[in-house]
């Protein structure tokens, strides 16, 4: 069974690079695991075991976690330059997912095969089409039909939150951002991540979403990159998101 994983900021920031600079770099990495040892008690899995992807290639190249990986890396958090990362039933207990603020980590699983794959859909990627490229990287790994693609999509900036005083310069596809990008008579731009995101996934046929519609800036659970930029330092953070098969007993 699949268990979707949001943190918000029950447990502290789940990255590094948010928490305080006075702290020395061995003690920012021993807080870190405090964090994702605790989330991990709640959620079922080990702390040890999370996995992300440093998306630095941005053309939907993949990377599986198998057993031997993670015996290899026994306190997970490596260095992946893929874009998507991919997990199976075969692998329980380790979560694979994204440090996250303001953007959604989209989530497919492949029903019939027991196949996760997840990607962290930054505004510059989702104008990439990374959410179609998910999809893609199942069907090559594992022959994936999009009839058996669930797809689930974290919490993120909502549509009445996330607003630009211009238009946003990432947004290169007009016809991907028309209707997901709003400019209102005061000049200011709202953006709708969700809406991109869907249009994507329509066109390439997977149907079956679902979203959790709570809103990153305002929400007081969640960290926001947008809030802490624009004076609430309480948001400064990042939340995690991800995605494990929970082990069978």
């Amino acid at each position: 069974m699949l268990k979707i994983v949001e943190t918000g900021n029950k447990y502290g920031t789940m990255n590094t690079g948010t928490m305080p600079k006075d702290l020395s770099r061995e003690e920012k990495a021993a807080l870190f695991m405090e964090h994702r040892m605790a989330a991990g008690k709640d959620f079922g899995f080990d702390g040890h075991k999370m996995f992300m992807a440093d998306q630095k290639d941005k053309t939907g190249t993949y990377f599986k976690i198998t057993n031997e990986y993670v015996e290899a890396n026994p306190n997970g958090w490596t260095d992946i330059d893929q874009d998507i990362l991919i997990v199976t039933e075969d692998v329980p207990g380790v979560v694979i997912g994204h440090p996250v603020s303001d953007c959604p980590v989209v989530m497919m699983q492949d029903v019939k095969n027991r196949v996760c794959a997840i990607g962290h859909c930054q505004n510059n990627l989702i104008d990439s089409k990374l959410p179609m490229m998910i999809a893609d990287a199942l069907l090559d790994a594992y022959g994936s039909k999009d009839d058996d693609i669930v797809t689930y999509v974290s919490a993120c900036a909502g549509e009445n939150s996330y607003i630009y005083d211009k238009y946003p310069d990432w947004a290169k596809d007009e016809k991907l951002w028309s209707g997901a990008i709003i400019e209102e008579k005061d000049g200011i731009f709202r953006i709708n991540l969700r809406r991109a995101i869907k249009k994507q996934l329509d066109e390439r046929g997977i149907t079956r979403i679902n979203y959790n519609f709570d809103d990153t800036i305002s929400n007081p659970h969640y960290y926001s990159n947008s809030a802490a930029s624009h004076g609430d330092q309480s948001k400064y953070g990042r939340n995690f998101a991800g995605a494990f098969y929970k082990v069978k007993k």
